[in-house]
């Protein structure tokens, strides 16, 4: 009784935080940033939705991904910690940079590289015969 009340307490102080943090963020004291900050960080060091909807949130912006990346391996224990509870499985770029890695040379690229619409190049005349046959089996 008395650890969920805590936790209540704990995401009550979060969510005032969030809003004192939107409503002082036009002021030129800067008191608005670092109340976000530290209200989103309650939220997500409290409430598994609240991890999950940062890791969705993550996925999707590419920008905030590479941001909450970076801070990770500059903030503190505890922060990194908690911040590396948001990472995504598996995001665009790295499942990209993955692949990228791991094709051999010369292969043809991901599904997504492919050219758009207007930029394939058009099929030869007469079709595949009309390519010019290989040196084993010229004899």
């Amino acid at each position: 009784m008395i650890a969920n009340l805590k936790h209540w307490a704990i995401l009550t102080f979060a969510g005032l935080c969030l809003l004192a943090g939107v409503a002082t963020i036009w002021l030129p004291i800067p008191t608005g940033v670092p109340l976000l900050a530290l209200g989103l960080f309650l939220i997500i060091a409290n409430s598994r939705m609240g991890r999950r909807l940062f890791r969705k949130l993550r996925k999707h912006v590419g920008w905030l991904d590479h941001a909450l990346l970076w801070l990770e391996d500059r903030a503190g224990q505890s922060v990194g910690r908690v911040l590396k509870t948001t990472r995504p499985l598996m995001t665009r770029h790295r499942r990209r940079a993955e692949m990228e890695a791991t094709k051999p040379a010369g292969s043809p690229s991901a599904p997504y590289d492919r050219p758009k619409r207007g930029d394939r190049q058009p099929l030869a005349a007469n079709g595949p015969s009309s390519r010019a046959p290989d040196e084993d089996t010229a004899a």
